[in-house]
């Protein structure tokens, strides 16, 4: 990847390990969850994510579920290897899965990713485990 210039990307996310926990709970109310994922990444972006969840649980069961985090990529990419954080917003919902934006936080880059900036897309089925990053990344 050259410098300046833009490349879109789709790769694979497999999740390996899902810990979620009850943060907060009020009678007739809606959960604040809090979950601990591993990802396991292929395709162009090979490696692992560590992402860490906050998730809303609506008050009405089978309500969709919101929810925002970060995730540590430690991946390679061609001949770039290093890492960088995501920022994940987005909802779940039991019919269509997980749609979500992914935004690459400015300044977290390392290694061969130092300088990297960029945003994408989240897309996952529901009752899958895993999904699809699609992203835009730039280096400067």
């Amino acid at each position: 990847m050259g410098n300046h210039t833009a490349v879109s990307l789709a790769s694979a996310f497999l999740t390996k390990q899902w810990q979620e926990q009850l943060m907060q709970q009020t009678e007739g109310g809606c959960e604040l969850k809090r979950a601990s994922i591993v990802n396991e990444l292929s395709g162009p972006l090979q490696g692992e994510g560590r992402l860490e969840y906050q998730l809303m649980y609506p008050v009405e069961p089978g309500d969709d579920v919101v929810f925002m985090g970060f995730e540590q990529v430690v991946a390679s990419w061609g001949d770039l290897q290093g890492s960088f954080v995501l920022r994940h917003d987005g909802v779940y919902s039991q019919v269509s899965g997980a749609n979500g934006t992914l935004t690459v936080v400015p300044g977290s880059g390392s290694g061969g990713f130092a300088g990297i900036r960029g945003e994408g897309q989240l897309i996952a089925k529901a009752g899958e485990h895993g999904g699809e990053y699609r992203l835009t990344l730039k280096l400067s």
